[in-house]
């Protein structure tokens, strides 16, 4: 089901569940996001594959605009809680509200359902906690990123850290 949200920068931003054809042209929005923002933490990493978008593509909503993507995110719900990871908007259209929209959208599918709470992670060193907590989202929990990650690093040039985040509806 698609909709469209005006964003706090006067973007049309609709959106809609991604498809098989949106892949490749997600592949390179994400890997570009997490560039921007994780990139001095995990130099020279990719963050999503083509196929690893595949695999999702049910849970993987489109922000478009002017009928391009102009970013995704992964959404899924379990009983009263939803989730939400992987939101990235074109590194070209950072500031026009495409993340703020996205987030909107998957409260607003998170109240429909029947969700209490939506639930994020974050790399504390990205610095996106300060943008999560002006949507109401709160850190729960701190953890070292190897031992989030079960040890591995993901070939950080530093020590990093995961940040659960939460927001109740």
């Amino acid at each position: 089901m698609a909709s469209s949200i005006e964003s706090s920068a006067s973007t049309r931003v609709t959106m809609r569940p991604a498809t098989r054809d949106d892949v490749d042209a997600l592949v390179p929005l994400v890997n570009e996001a997490y560039r921007k923002t994780e990139g001095h933490v995990f130099p020279g990493t990719t963050r999503t594959a083509r196929g690893d978008l595949l695999q999702q593509i049910e849970r993987i909503i489109v922000a478009e605009v002017d009928g391009r993507a102009a970013g995704c995110m992964y959404f899924a719900m379990e009983g009263e809680r939803a989730h939400f990871g992987m939101l990235a908007a074109d590194v070209r259209m950072h500031g026009r509200g495409i993340g703020s929209a996205l987030i909107a959208h998957a409260e607003a599918l998170a109240r429909a359902a029947g969700c209490h709470t939506v639930h994020l992670e974050s790399v504390k060193e990205a610095n996106l906690v300060p943008f999560y907590q002006r949507r109401g989202y709160r850190v729960t929990r701190e953890t070292s990123g190897r031992q989030w990650n079960g040890g591995a690093d993901w070939g950080a040039a530093a020590d990093w850290h995961m940040v659960d985040m939460e927001k109740t509806l």
